[in-house]
């Protein structure tokens, strides 16, 4: 009798733990994004889709201004580069929602960026062609330009401020 009684306890207790555990969830994670969790991590992902040697992470490169001001929540920033000099950065974001923000706060004023957002990371390819090559990894456009439309037939994912694009549609 005892057993039954701890056992039904037991089974009604990791239930509610499955319940509330399963409730929650990292941002980007029900959009299909990668997560990376540290610098190695995402130069490996960007190395599996393009050229990203000579990772560094002083100096050179974009997003320099924005990785120094702490409102964009960038904990580490490098960037590594292809053959042809071009550089792609890479960016580990510690509070996705304050980096988002500070995107938004930025385009409102002219000067927000548009890169390629992983779960925990963003991404700022030199070019085109590297920014085509990046949406094979699942990472998503994201972009607060003001009138940017994604047009119909492309993603457009939810983001954690309003105003903002987070697509698989890549303007040329």
């Amino acid at each position: 009798m005892r057993v039954k009684h701890t056992a039904a306890v037991l089974g009604t207790a990791l239930t509610a733990l499955v319940t509330l555990t399963g409730c929650s969830s990292t941002w980007g994670e029900d959009a299909g994004l990668p997560a990376a969790g540290d610098m190695a991590a995402i130069e490996k992902l960007v190395a599996s889709h393009t050229m990203c040697s000579d990772l560094r992470t002083n100096g050179g490169g974009a997003m320099g201004e924005q990785a120094a001001d702490p409102g964009w929540a960038i904990a580490e920033r490098g960037v590594c580069g292809d053959d042809d000099r071009d550089t792609v950065t890479l960016l580990s974001v510690s509070d996705m929602e304050k980096f988002q923000r500070a995107n938004k706060a930025a385009a409102a004023q002219g000067k927000g960026v548009r890169v390629l957002l992983g779960q925990d990371f963003a991404l700022y390819p030199g070019d085109e062609k590297t920014a085509k090559a990046l949406l094979a990894s699942d990472v998503l456009l994201f972009t607060c330009e003001k009138g940017f439309k994604v047009p119909d037939g492309y993603r457009n994912e939810k983001l954690l401020v309003d105003g903002c694009a987070l697509t698989d549609y890549l303007p040329a």
